[in-house]
């Protein structure tokens, strides 16, 4: 009888602990998948729209961005834009909790969302401002080390190129001085931003010159001179 109990306690505990282990990876999946959506709002886009009657994807290279913004709306717009931009990564990595890859997954997605908005069909911007709203949450000095890239790259007139160098140290600066759980909130964070830099806003790399090209996108942010 008492083996028997045993048993049975030991089935029921397992299976409690399946289903809470199937509810908490449910759960984690919403705040991903609600996380992409927050970033997927395209506030630079709805007050370009709003203010200037004009869709980002029509300026300049195509890339939904706070620049962008500024040159058809001036700075208040771009002031705006960019609060809501931040901030809109910030619910999903709270809602995460205590949860290190539920938070990373969520702070990656919002940037996804961004990057490749389904509200823009597929368009977005680089990611940045929602890279510094997610990290400011589970890990602030990337946060400032991004928002010193693109500074000291405005500065320099190399944003492309500092804020490269920014996203490559974010995961290796995280790692020495926050750990793992920091370091892949930092990589999960850096790869849409990197891939999109790559992808271009979804242009293809003349024949015969994709690797020098692919090189220059993700160094400086742009194709270089043909």
């Amino acid at each position: 009888m008492a083996v028997v109990l045993a048993v049975g306690v030991v089935v029921l505990s397992a299976t409690s602990l399946l289903v809470t282990q199937d509810y908490l990876a449910a759960q984690g999946a919403r705040v991903v998948i609600v996380s992409f959506a927050l970033g997927a709002i395209p506030f630079s886009n709805l007050l370009a729209q709003s203010v200037a009657r004009t869709d980002l994807r029509s300026v300049g290279s195509g890339t939904v961005s706070g620049t962008a913004l500024y040159r058809v709306a001036g700075f208040a717009p771009l002031a705006i834009g960019g609060l809501f931009d931040v901030a809109k990564a910030v619910p999903g990595v709270l809602a995460a909790g205590s949860a290190p890859v539920v938070s990373a997954l969520a702070a990656g997605a919002a940037v996804a969302g961004h990057n490749w908005s389904p509200f823009l069909r597929g368009a977005g911007g680089r990611g940045v401002s929602p890279a510094m709203g997610a990290l400011a949450v589970v890990y602030w000095p990337g946060a400032v080390l991004l928002l010193a890239g693109l500074a000291i790259g405005r500065v320099m007139r190399q944003t492309g190129l500092v804020s490269f160098a920014a996203m490559v140290a974010l995961p290796l600066l995280a790692l020495s001085w926050g750990g793992r759980d920091a370091a892949l909130a930092g990589a999960v964070v850096v790869a849409p931003m990197l891939l999109k830099r790559l992808t271009a806003n979804n242009t293809m790399p003349p024949t015969g010159r994709r690797v020098r090209v692919a090189l220059q996108r993700l160094a400086c942010d742009n194709d270089g001179a043909p």
